[in-house]
């Protein structure tokens, strides 16, 4: 990956073009608290598995990210329409707990 254009995050997966060269539509994956527990950890996770993900904030939820350092309207995430059920299924999955192994 290419990591010489300025960019917030370098790691980030690139966004998805389509045969025209122009990016993909992006489409509504979730709503969610404006948090670094919430809508940025779930980018996170979804840029592990290098789904594209970007936060929007709802009405005038921009001002208040600014003034409170939280959007009091939650954050919307995004992602490419082609990668929306990919992302859906991380999301939704359940953990894998490994059994304990007995100490020797």
């Amino acid at each position: 990956m290419d990591n010489s254009k300025w960019a917030f995050a370098p790691d980030a997966p690139e966004w998805p073009v389509n045969a025209k060269g122009e990016k993909e539509r992006a489409v509504l994956l979730t709503s969610t608290f404006d948090s670094t527990a919430d809508a940025d950890m779930l980018i996170s996770l979804l840029a592990a598995y290098r789904i594209p993900c970007f936060k929007y904030f709802d009405y005038e939820g921009g001002a208040g990210k600014v003034i409170n350092g939280f959007s009091g309207y939650g954050a919307s995430l995004y992602v490419p329409a082609s990668l929306l059920e990919d992302a859906k299924e991380i999301l939704e999955a359940e953990p894998v707990e490994e059994p304990e192994q007995p100490q020797a």
